[in-house]
C-alpha cells in the first residue's frame, strides 16, 4: 500500500475512533439520565399505585371484618340448624350487603358445609342459601384449604362454579377465641377492578399483583391471572415465569420481594427484560393484603433514547462532511475496485467464472492486482474441476466396489440387501409383490476339494453368467455369500417365479462349458428354493422363507426348484 492511501485509511480511522467516542459519551450520559429518572418515577408511582389499590379493598377488608365479627354470625355458626338464630344472621348479612362496593357477601358455615351469598340485584333474597360445601369436591378445596392455614384473611381471585362468577375476593374467618366457624367476605368484580385499578392508561405503564409464591392475581391481561391459587399445586400455578424469559430477571424480582417483605425496604427497583424490551419493574409490599405490586415501565416508550440523539447527530455531521471528502477519492481510485475483487472472490469461493473486465479496474497497483487475481482465479477453477471430476470417478468407483461381488460382479449381499428393502417399500405402495429365488450350487465343495479352488471359482462365474442370461432384464442377482445366489424377480407372481425358478434349474444342469485342464467336463447343477413377498412382509421374513424352500428342494434330491407355497400348503 503506497503512502497517499495509508494517509486516508490513518484519517478515517481517526474519523471513526471520534466518532464511536462521541456516540459512547452521548450514549453513557443519556443511560444515566434515562436510569436516574426511571427508578425515582418507579418509585412514585409505585407507591401511588399502591395507595389507589389499597384504597378500595382496605375498606371492603374493614366491611368484612366487621361482618365476620358479628355476634350473630358467630352464635348462628355454632347452631346453623337453629332457626331463630339463622333470621337475625341472615339479616344481619343484608344490612352489610347494602354497604359493601358491590352490595355483594357470602357467608359459609365450617359445621354443616352450607354456603350463603346475594348480589346487588338481591337475585337470592329470602334463598339467600346456595349450596352445600364437600370436602372432597375440588371446586370447594379453596375453602378448606384456608381454614386449614388459619390466615384471618386472605384475597384471592377465584370463580365460583356454581354461582357462574368470577371476583377479587376477600374472605375472612369466622372466629369465637381460637375456633374457627366458618367464613365471610365479599367479592369486588374483576372487570371492574381492572379497569379502576389496573388499567391507568399511562403508555409503557403496566401493573399487576401477586402473592407470596408468585402466582399472578391482577394482571390486565386476565388471561395470566392464576386463578383459585390456593387450591392449586405450585407446578400448576401461573407465575411470573409467564412475564420474564430469563432466569435472572425472575430471581432478582423473587429477592426483591423477599426483601420487602422484611421490610427492609420500601419500593425495590430492577432492570429486566419483558417481551426482548428493557423495562424498569419496581415493586413493592402490600402487607395489609399480603400482596406484591408490580409496576413494569417501558423505557422505550416513557423515555425514549431518540431524545437525545440531537447533540450525536450535530457531532456526527460534521465529521461526516470530512469523511465524504476524503472518502470521494477513495472511492472512484481503491474502494471500487476492492469491492469488485470482493464480490469476484465469492464467486470463485462458489465455484463460478469471473469476468474478464475485472482486469480493467483501478490504475497503478490495484490494476496489476486485478489482473494477477484474474490469472489465478481462473488456474483455481480449472484445478476445481479436475479435482472434482476425479472425485466423481473415485467415489463411482468405490460405490460399485463396496456393492459388487468382485469374482461374479454381481451384487454382493449389501447391494442386494439395499435393493431388496428398495423394492420392498415400492412393492407395499404399490400393492405389488416381489419374488426370491435362493440357489445353492450342489456338492460346490466336493468340486473344490477335487478340482481346486480355481476350477470353483470358474464354476462360480460361469453360474453367474448362467443366472444373467436366464433373467429378465429387470431380475436382479447377487451372490450372497460362498456358493449361494440370491436372486430378486420383480415384479413376480407364484406362477412366473416357478418358471424362472425352474429354467434356472434346467439350464444349469444342461451347461457344459465347464472342463478341467485334463479335458473333464464337469457336470453342475443347483437347487433352488423360492419364495413370493406377502403383504407388509419384512425382509427377514422374506429371507427366512426363501431359505426353507432352498432346504426343501436340497431334502427332494437336489437339482430341483421348491416354492415355500408347496411347504406351507
Amino acid at each position: 500500500m503506497n503512502l497517499k492511501p495509508r494517509f486516508h485509511l490513518f484519517t478515517l480511522i481517526l474519523v471513526l475512533v471520534s466518532t464511536v467516542a462521541g456516540w459512547w459519551a452521548v450514549r453513557a450520559l443519556a443511560e444515566d439520565i434515562v436510569e436516574q429518572w426511571a427508578m425515582r418515577y418507579a418509585e412514585k408511582q409505585v407507591l401511588y399505585d399502591k395507595s389507589r389499590t389499597l384504597q378500595p379493598i382496605l375498606r371492603e377488608v374493614a366491611l368484612s371484618r366487621q361482618l365476620a365479627n358479628s355476634q350473630y354470625l358467630r352464635d348462628w355458626a355454632r347452631h346453623p340448624g337453629n332457626a331463630e338464630k339463622t333470621r337475625h344472621a341472615i339479616a344481619e348479612m343484608e344490612s352489610f350487603r347494602l354497604n359493601f362496593h358491590d352490595q355483594s357477601y357470602f357467608v359459609a358455615l365450617l359445621k354443616n358445609g352450607h354456603y350463603y351469598y346475594n348480589n346487588a340485584a338481591n337475585e337470592f333474597g329470602g334463598k339467600e342459601f346456595r349450596y352445600i360445601l364437600d370436602p372432597k369436591q375440588e371446586k370447594d378445596a379453596w375453602f378448606y384449604n384456608l381454614i386449614g392455614q388459619g390466615r384471618d384473611l386472605h384475597i384471592n381471585v377465584n370463580p365460583d362454579l356454581e354461582l357462574g362468577i368470577t371476583k377479587l375476593w376477600i374472605d375472612v374467618l369466622i372466629r369465637d377465641g381460637n375456633e374457627i366457624l366458618g367464613m365471610a367476605g365479599t367479592g369486588l368484580d374483576l372487570t371492574g377492578f381492572i379497569q379502576n385499578v389496573v388499567e391507568e392508561g399511562v403508555p409503557g405503564v403496566t401493573s399487576l399483583f401477586v402473592d407470596h409464591t408468585g402466582a399472578i392475581q391482577i394482571h390486565r391481561n386476565e388471561s395470566l391471572i392464576d386463578f383459585g391459587s390456593i387450591s392449586k399445586q405450585p407446578s400448576n400455578q401461573r407465575t411470573i415465569d409467564l412475564l420474564f424469559e430469563q432466569p435472572d430477571d425472575r430471581k432478582a424480582i423473587l429477592a426483591a420481594m423477599k426483601a420487602l417483605e422484611d421490610l427492609k425496604q420500601t419500593v425495590v427497583t430492577e432492570f429486566v427484560s419483558v417481551n426482548g424490551k428493557r423495562h424498569l419493574a419496581g415493586v413493592t409490599y402490600l402487607p395489609e393484603i399480603g400482596w406484591y405490586e408490580i409496576t413494569l415501565m417501558d423505557l422505550d416508550v416513557l423515555l425514549p433514547f431518540s431524545q437525545f440523539t440531537g447533540i450525536l447527530l450535530v457531532y456526527a455531521a460534521t465529521l461526516l462532511g470530512t469523511f465524504l471528502l476524503l472518502n470521494l477519492f477513495l472511492h472512484r481510485q481503491v474502494l471500487t475496485p476492492l469491492s469488485q475483487l470482493d464480490n469476484a472472490m465469492d464467486r470463485v469461493e462458489a465455484g463460478e467464472d469471473v469476468t474478464e473486465h475485472l482486469g480493467e479496474l483501478g490504475s497503478g497497483e490495484i490494476r496489476r492486482l486485478m489482473q494477477r487475481f484474474l490469472r489465478m482465479a481462473h488456474a483455481i477453477l480449472e484445478s476445481r474441476h479436475n479435482l472434482e471430476a476425479k472425485i466423481q470417478e473415485r467415489t463411482l468407483a468405490l460405490e460399485h466396489l463396496t456393492k459388487t461381488d468382485p469374482l461374479t460382479e454381481l451384487l454382493n449381499r449389501r447391494g442386494m440387501t439395499e435393493r431388496i428393502e428398495t423394492e420392498l417399500k415400492r412393492a407395499q405402495r404399490e400393492a405389488s409383490h416381489i419374488g426370491l429365488l435362493w440357489l445353492d450350487v450342489d456338492y460346490f465343495k466336493q468340486i473344490n476339494d477335487r478340482y481346486g479352488h480355481a476350477i470353483g471359482d470358474q464354476a462360480l462365474k460361469l453360474l453367474a453368467d448362467q443366472i444373467h442370461e436366464t433373467l429378465r432384464p429387470y431380475d436382479v442377482a447377487s451372490r450372497w455369500g460362498g456358493d449361494e445366489f440370491l436372486i430378486l424377480v420383480q415384479p413376480a407372481d407364484a406362477d412366473t417365479l416357478s418358471q424362472i425358478g425352474t429354467r434356472l434349474c434346467q439350464r444349469i444342469a444342461e451347461n457344459r462349458q465347464l472342463v478341467t485342464s485334463d479335458g473333464e467336463i464337469i457336470n453342475l447343477s443347483a437347487s433352488i428354493g423360492g419364495h413370493l413377498s406377502r403383504d407388509n412382509e419384512p425382509l427377514d421374513s422374506l429371507l427366512q422363507h426363501a431359505d426353507q424352500a432352498l432346504y426343501a428342494a436340497k431334502a427332494a434330491g437336489r437339482n430341483c426348484f421348491r416354492s415355500s407355497e408347496a411347504i406351507d400348503s
